[in-house]
């Protein structure tokens, strides 16, 4: 007589209210979270030239403002290691209000912020702190967030769920991008860059009311008061990362994740450069609507991608991926940069539509992550472990920097900065593949201690 599999049982089970309000709410979460950076990466060229002295050339005043992101980046785990290891002693639930309303109180106050031309350099330190708090709260709404709502997802579905979580983050680079698009067309270039950069900026607290509300109504995770009744919560959570054999998983994680980074933002941080190339490429409308659109189709791939996972594997799929990545990254970025040469709008479509796919395997993160941690330190694991691999991989804008600079890769570029980021993405690829050797697969596991 066989016996049917747990997780096929439970895949076929709908889904609990509790279940989907934890998804609703962790994508809107994650969904602002990207809104926020968006707005950054979209606008860097206009905030270039209100936060950073004009003595400077045009490029270092867009990778000054690049180099905001990577600080939101890495203050990530340190929100991550404080919300986290509080999340693992008295629970998640609470925790998700204070992360996502510090969120909108830094969105409210990253559109008051003095510009260079009145304050002077301060003008750039301001925003830079701003955007280091800002990383502090996305940091802890990572690291609750998620966790909470994989520990609401049944066995068979966490692949799915995670899936479509994490396609919040291109969702909100898609609204962003499309709310920018708006803003621009509608006040021009003069009035966005006396006022209407605020206005994008103050726009970033709308999600967060819908968020706040939906989360007064979530009960605390199924798997931390499982916990909680058997007495395992730790009294140091995040101490106990880094003791074996807890230790050789999370530096397996660190390797994954920061792998990761380095294809992600490498993406993600120069793809307006590559779009908009100082004037050259496409204008700022049609810019951000050919970003937006490679952006939904990431949005797609990655519920696809965490679905897949769930027939293929985890560890499996991903490192197919990545050698998918090592073959195709560097014409993807080849046929973007001639969009913009040419304008021409067809061409850049079909590469956005590539360059998406070189994202989608972040829609496999939230389960795999979490099914690499047990509960009593699974928040401070997920969290730091995800954004722990933003201490290396976010300063992807200093790597391009770098690989711009060599001789060789300089002869081919020039000064259009299109090959450098495709390097730095291969060698994400590889550092994944290489972390995934030493995984496990876990797509079957049980989330329980």
């Amino acid at each position: 007589m066989s016996s049917v599999p747990a997780s096929a049982l439970s895949a076929k089970k709908p889904l609990e209210k509790s279940t989907k309000l934890a998804m609703i709410s962790q994508f809107l979460g994650f969904a602002m979270d990207a809104y926020d950076m968006a707005l950054v990466i979209v606008m860097a060229p206009m905030l270039s030239t209100l936060f950073v002295s004009p003595k400077g050339s045009e490029a270092w005043q867009y990778i000054a403002i690049v180099l905001t992101y990577s600080i939101t980046m890495a203050a990530r785990p340190v929100g991550s290691a404080i919300f986290g290891h509080y999340a693992d002693k008295i629970g998640r639930r609470m925790l998700l209000i204070y992360t996502i309303g510090g969120v909108g109180l830094m969105s409210v106050v990253a559109a008051f912020l003095p510009t260079y031309q009145q304050v002077g350099v301060m003008a750039y330190v301001f925003f830079a702190v701003v955007r280091f708090i800002m990383g502090v709260f996305f940091g802890g709404e990572y690291a609750v967030g998620h966790t909470f709502a994989i520990e609401h997802a049944p066995v068979g579905k966490r692949g799915i769920i995670g899936g479509f979580i994490q396609s919040g983050f291109p969702a909100g680079y898609v609204v962003a991008s499309l709310v920018f698009a708006a803003i621009n067309a509608g006040l021009g270039k003069e009035a966005m860059l006396a006022y209407g950069w605020r206005i994008a900026f103050f726009t970033g607290v709308i999600p967060i009311i819908l968020a706040i509300y939906i989360r007064g109504f979530l009960p605390e995770s199924p798997k931390f008061e499982q916990a909680k009744e058997k007495g395992t919560i730790e009294k140091a959570p995040f101490l106990s990362l880094f003791k074996p054999p807890q230790l050789w998983t999370f530096l397996q994680v660190f390797f994954f994740m920061t792998g990761l980074f380095l294809t992600d933002y490498s993406v993600y941080g120069f793809l307006p450069n590559i779009l908009t190339l100082g004037g050259r490429g496409f204008d700022p409308t049609t810019y951000s609507l050919i970003y937006g659109f490679a952006l939904f189709c990431a949005f797609l791939g990655y519920n696809f991608y965490g679905w897949l996972s769930e027939i293929v594997g985890r560890r499996k799929l991903t490192m197919y991926y990545c050698v998918f990545l090592v073959a195709f990254g560097v014409p993807v970025y080849y046929v973007l940069y001639h969009a913009a040469l040419s304008r021409n709008i067809m061409i850049a479509l079909i590469g956005t539509v590539m360059a998406g796919m070189l994202k989608l395997a972040w829609g496999v993160v939230p389960s795999y992550l979490s099914e690499r941690f047990p509960t009593k330190r699974r928040a401070v694991g997920v969290g730091f472990g995800y954004s722990s691999g933003a201490l290396i991989g976010a300063w992807f804008s200093i790597y391009v920097w770098w690989a711009h600079s060599i001789p060789f890769i300089k002869s081919i570029e020039g000064e259009d900065m299109w090959l450098s980021p495709a390097v730095i993405l291969t060698i994400g690829a590889v550092m994944t593949f290489v972390s995934l050797i030493f995984s496990p697969e876990t797509k079957d596991v049980e989330l329980d201690d």
